[in-house]
């Protein structure tokens, strides 16, 4: 049975940001993390609305009026 490792909000952070940098693509993230790339979409989508600390992004404000 395979340990669930937890992430702080600041690696999440660090890691999305560099993710939008376009520094790295998705998959090397991901290998060099030793992490999912769907994990790292994910938590675009929770960046987007503001779940780290950081201001939410206007498109996921509007998305989630509209919702």
């Amino acid at each position: 049975m395979r340990i669930q490792r937890k992430f702080s909000p600041d690696f999440k952070r660090q890691a999305v940001e560099e993710l939008l940098s376009g520094v790295s693509t998705p998959s090397q993230l991901a290998r060099r993390h030793d992490i999912a790339s769907g994990l790292l979409y994910y938590w675009k989508k929770q960046y987007a609305k503001g779940g780290f600390g950081n201001e939410p992004a206007k498109e996921a404000a509007l998305e989630e009026r509209v919702r």
